[in-house]
Order: structure tokens, then C-alpha cells, then sequence
């Protein structure tokens, strides 16, 4: 296991390099209510999980793509509406 990383998650350093974005954007995302902070962890460090991790990439996405921050949020909490309509219809 490398340093920094845990069973439990990885630090927001990590995250933002996994998503392609800086720390400051990361923190910029949590601002814009784009992104959950996620919750501390037993060693008082926030730490990024499977589902932070997605949504970063996401959001990364979609501004790359050109979608304006200011949509992106309620972009992806449709998409999310959809998919959770077509699971519940298989």
C-alpha cells in the first residue's frame, strides 16, 4: 500500500490527481455544491471513496466537455433520476 492511501479511502491530493484536476478545484467543486465532502475518517482526515472518486471524474467530464459548472449539478442528478428509473424497470 503507498503512502497516503488506505483501505479506507484517499486524500483529496490523490483524488484530484486520479480526476485529472488540481486540489484547488476539488475544494472549488465542494463549494459549488458539485462535489460532497466526504465524511472524516477514524484518523480525522477526510478521506475519497468510490462514489467522490466518480463524481469528480464526472464533473471533469462535463466541464471538459464545455457543460457550464452552474448546470452540471442538476445534469448529473438527472442522469442519476434516469438510471435509477431504468433499473427499476428491469
Amino acid at each position: 500500500m503507498s503512502r497516503g492511501t488506505s483501505l479506507e479511502g484517499f486524500a483529496i491530493d490523490q483524488a484530484a490527481a486520479f480526476a485529472g484536476v488540481t486540489v484547488t478545484m476539488v475544494r472549488h467543486y465542494h463549494q459549488r455544491g458539485l462535489v460532497d465532502e466526504p465524511e472524516f475518517d477514524s484518523s480525522g482526515s477526510r478521506r475519497y471513496r468510490s462514489a467522490e472518486l466518480l463524481r469528480l471524474v464526472q464533473v471533469r467530464a462535463l466541464a471538459g466537455a464545455g457543460v457550464p459548472l452552474a448546470e452540471i449539478g442538476d445534469l448529473l442528478d438527472y442522469f442519476a433520476h434516469v438510471e435509477h428509473i431504468l433499473d427499476v424497470r428491469r
